[in-house]
């Protein structure tokens, strides 16, 4: 039999991504205790980009042993209207919303209320009924039941054996893509409905592929607390930390700052995508996507990016337990093959709880992209990212607003200065 993965494989199509640019500096001067950041080469780095055409807007920050050394905000928000970006802006942080849903789950487990090694269908029924889809020599599919069935860390992982909708060109996606699972008047209660007709791709813990399976995590969360996974999160995180610029619906207040989304073409121009005026965002729906949904400003999420720094406590406030933020920030794949090239081989990238962990570094990788051992975060596809490094005590956030067919340089450049600022001295 020929596996779909490995058809799936050959006619992968890449998704569009991240980013967002334009030419106006919003920089905060740096504390004395940050005087040795070097302001000045950062605001020419992402001012560049602006200038350049590469990016519409950009915003950064960066965090360095306790404090931020490092704010910045270049080119529009939103291009027709001419609105720079500014400290608050808020994006659409897409899959930046996985390490916000993994880390509900790991608080849930900390409760007692369910555990990594739990059957998924234990919370959803529906995933017992999912099949491995393969194709017999006749070209006709051929189905398998679950070896095992798929666990809470298999979909924390993303090695359950979905696939995603978003990235086509193969059975497996267009088939997942053809079940509207992102309708945002449609509840993750019905999707799970659609599950038992969805192609697995593979075995549960045979591949890492990326995957609807943190949405899926979202809705175990909505069963467990019988809460919507928006009032889960704002319960345990949002409102404790003082997120209160997060959350799956733009409120009528920030409407005015959040921005616009684009679309990068070949040609290097930009495409309006979604006007940030009269977007989806700013209308509750009935769907919240834990793999994707939420909206934030970089300062908010700031405040989640320093949890995972500190291991689950932020100013005298403990959300979540050491050994837990560790488990999430730790590599849990070993050798388990990745059928993206995101993780894995040359990446020297592992797979943590909701979030890549680096595992190795070269000289070139630290120098080109910033890339050091330790360091665990996640982006979204309007090409917004963050990462925690806790061997050096740093945090660097980016906010763009574009979809692209790959990362764009300004990452990165950004990563590697960021590190070659915040580095520590090895002991």
């Amino acid at each position: 039999m020929i596996h779909l993965k490995t058809l799936f494989l050959s006619t992968l199509v890449p998704v569009f991504a991240l980013g967002l640019a334009a030419c106006r500096a919003d920089t905060d001067a740096p504390t004395e205790l940050a005087a040795s950041f070097d302001v000045a080469a950062m605001d020419d780095l992402l001012s560049g980009a602006v200038e350049r055409g590469e990016v519409i807007g950009v915003q950064a920050l960066v965090f360095d042993e306790g404090q931020t050394v490092y704010r910045g905000s270049f080119g529009l928000a939103d291009r027709e209207r001419n609105t720079p970006v500014t400290s608050d802006t808020v994006y659409r942080v897409y899959s930046m919303t996985k390490p916000v849903t993994s880390a509900l789950i790991m608080d849930l487990m900390e409760e007692g209320k369910l555990k990594l090694s739990d059957p998924a269908s234990k919370y959803i029924p529906q995933l017992a009924a999912m099949k491995v889809v393969s194709l017999r020599e006749d070209g006709k599919p051929a189905y398998e039941d679950q070896s095992r069935p798929m666990t809470i860390e298999d979909l924390l992982l993303h090695r359950a054996g979905m696939a995603y909708g978003i990235f086509g060109g193969n059975p497996i996606e267009d088939a997942w893509g053809a079940a509207d699972l992102f309708n945002p008047q449609t509840p993750m209660a019905e999707n799970m409905d659609k599950m038992p007709n969805l192609p697995l791709l593979g075995q549960p813990g045979e591949q890492w592929f990326y995957s609807y399976s943190i949405d899926i995590l979202g809705r175990i969360a909505e069963v467990i607390t019988g809460q919507t996974l928006g009032e889960a999160m704002s319960e345990r995180f949002f409102e404790p930390l003082g997120m209160t610029e997060t959350s799956f619906t733009v409120a009528p207040a920030l409407k005015p700052r959040f921005a616009s989304n684009y679309i990068l073409q070949e040609d290097g121009s930009f495409v309006l995508a979604e006007d940030g005026q009269t977007s989806p965002f700013t209308q509750p729906g009935k769907f919240q996507s834990g793999g994707g949904g939420l909206t934030s400003t970089t300062e908010d999420w700031l405040k989640f990016a320093r949890l995972l720094l500190n291991e689950g406590e932020v100013d005298g406030t403990r959300i979540l337990e050491p050994e837990t933020v560790r488990l999430m920030m730790t590599d849990h794949l070993g050798d388990t093959p990745s059928l993206l090239p995101w993780i894995g081989g040359e990446t020297g990238a592992g797979f943590g709880y909701g979030g890549s962990v680096q595992m190795t570094s070269t000289p070139e990788l630290e120098t080109t992209k910033g890339r050091y051992p330790g360091q665990f975060g996640w982006g979204g596809a309007a090409r917004t990212n963050f990462w925690v490094d806790p061997e050096n005590d740093a945090i660097g956030i980016i906010m763009l607003q574009f979809f692209s067919p790959s990362d764009p340089q300004v990452h990165d450049d950004f990563q590697a200065m960021v590190l070659a600022q915040t580095r520590n001295a090895k002991k």
